[in-house]
């Protein structure tokens, strides 16, 4: 599946971001500051998460998922790497903090940047 052509389910409803650490420990974040780069890659900003990123270090794979309100959606597997400089870092900082917001928790710029290339994209119905 073309993540282009699922672009508004994945930017306006939040993403689930499922990892699990090097001690096979599962996490589960959301995240709503998301954007589609290309037919398969995301990009997530890390504003407030703590496990997510330190989990994408020491283990690539991720589990997506991202609803409507009818509870339509996609789960998505991939790839995951982060940044916290560099291209991606800007975009997320350009992106989601260009205007002066901040985040419901307080955070003025990313922290990092989670760029994922997802292998393989279910529809939920």
């Amino acid at each position: 599946m073309n993540l282009l052509e699922s672009k508004e389910l994945i930017e306006n409803n939040p993403m689930h971001i499922a990892t699990v650490s090097s001690d096979n420990k599962p996490n589960l974040s959301v995240a709503s500051d998301v954007r589609v780069l290309e037919e398969n890659k995301i990009i997530i900003s890390h504003n407030e998460m703590v496990n997510t990123p330190r989990n994408i270090l020491t283990n690539k794979h991720i589990v997506l998922t991202s609803f409507n309100e009818k509870w339509e959606g996609l789960r998505m597997t991939g790839i995951a790497n982060y940044y916290t400089d560099g291209e991606y870092y800007d975009f997320c900082k350009n992106t989601f903090f260009g205007n002066g917001e901040v985040s419901p928790f307080g955070a003025t710029k990313p922290k990092g940047a989670i760029v994922v290339t997802i292998e393989k994209c279910e529809e939920i119905k």
